[in-house]
C-alpha cells in the first residue's frame, strides 16, 4: 500500500468549533476534507449541510472540486447535508462511496419514542445526482486510501444501544454494518479516520490492521463513547494511547477527550477548523 506524503485533513463540521479566526460555526454531525497530493475526499456531509458549506467558504476550500464523497453510516447528522439544495448544486454529479445498508430505514429510541434518523434520499434519489458505488468490501479509492467496507468485529465493544432498522412491518435492532471508516497509509503510519464508531473504535483499529497490513499510527473522529460507563472509557482510552496520536470528535463524549488531552503530546484537537497534518 502506498504511503502518502503528505495527507492533510480539515474538520468541516463537528459538535465544536476551535477556531477564534475566521469565526466558524458547529453542530451535532460530522464532516471532514481529507486532501492528498492529487485526491479530495469529502467524509460525510454533516446534519443540516450549512455549517459545511459556511466554514468551508470561510476557509477557502471550493466544494465543487472535491473528488469523491464517502460515508461513514447512514444516520442523518452525517448525510442530512443531502437535503441542503446549495449544498446538493455543489456536490452534484460527484463520486459516492458507501455500504449498501446506508440506504435502510434507520431509526433511534429518543425519550421513548422510535425517530427516524436515516438519510434524506433514497438509492433512486442518490442516483439521480451522483455516481453511487456501493460495497461491504475494503476499497483502495486512491493510492494510499482505502474505504474500510464493513468492519470486521474482534471482540471489542460496538456501539449500537436505541438503534433499530425497520424493514416492511418488522423492526430490528441495528448492528450498523454500514459503519465505514477511512484507511489512510501515511510515513507515519496508518491513520483512521471514523464518523462515528459505532462498529467500535479498536475493531476499526484492529480491521485497519487487517485490510492494510500496515500498524494504526492514529485514530480520529467519533468514537461514540459519550453514554459509555467510565470503566469501559478508561480501559478504550489505555488502548489508543498506544497509537501515536488520537483525536476524539463528534459524538466520543468529554470523558475520553480529558483522558486523551492529559497526554498532549498524544492529543489532536478535531474541532471546526482544524487543520491536520501528517
Amino acid at each position: 500500500m502506498k504511503r502518502l506524503s503528505n495527507l492533510k485533513i480539515t474538520i468541516l463540521s463537528d459538535n465544536f468549533v476551535s477556531t477564534l479566526i475566521p469565526p466558524l460555526i458547529g453542530e451535532w454531525g460530522f464532516s471532514a476534507l481529507i486532501e492528498t497530493d492529487d485526491t479530495r475526499i469529502l467524509y460525510d456531509v454533516g446534519n443540516s449541510g450549512y455549517p459545511v458549506l459556511y466554514n468551508a467558504e470561510k476557509l477557502g476550500i471550493d466544494l465543487s472540486k472535491i473528488d469523491y464523497i464517502v460515508l461513514s453510516h447512514g444516520h442523518s447528522d452525517h448525510t442530512g447535508g443531502f437535503s441542503n439544495p446549495e449544498l446538493l448544486k455543489k456536490l452534484e454529479g460527484k463520486i459516492v462511496i458507501a455500504h449498501p445498508s446506508v440506504f435502510e430505514k434507520k431509526l433511534l429510541n429518543w425519550s421513548g419514542k422510535l425517530e427516524y434518523i436515516g438519510i434524506p434520499m433514497s438509492l433512486d434519489e442518490m442516483e439521480k445526482h451522483f455516481h453511487v458505488i456501493l460495497t461491504s468490501q475494503p476499497l483502495e479509492i486512491t493510492e494510499g486510501v482505502i474505504f474500510s467496507g464493513e468492519v470486521k468485529r474482534y471482540g471489542y465493544d460496538e456501539y449500537t444501544s436505541g438503534l433499530f432498522t425497520a424493514r416492511d412491518s418488522s423492526i430490528t435492532g441495528d448492528h450498523m454494518k454500514d459503519d465505514a471508516a477511512l484507511y489512510m497509509n501515511t510515513e507515519k503510519g496508518l491513520v483512521a479516520l471514523t464518523g462515528c464508531g459505532h462498529s467500535g473504535i479498536l475493531n476499526i483499529i484492529n480491521h485497519a490492521k487487517e485490510v492494510t497490513g500496515e500498524n494504526v499510527y492514529a485514530a480520529l473522529g467519533g468514537f461514540h463513547l459519550l453514554s459509555s460507563p467510565k470503566d469501559k472509557v478508561v480501559k478504550v482510552s489505555e488502548e489508543l494511547l498506544k497509537l501515536g496520536k488520537v483525536g476524539p470528535a463528534h459524538c466520543s463524549g468529554n470523558l475520553i477527550k480529558s483522558l486523551i488531552a492529559e497526554h498532549k503530546d498524544k492529543f489532536l484537537d478535531t474541532g471546526v477548523g482544524k487543520v491536520i497534518k501528517f
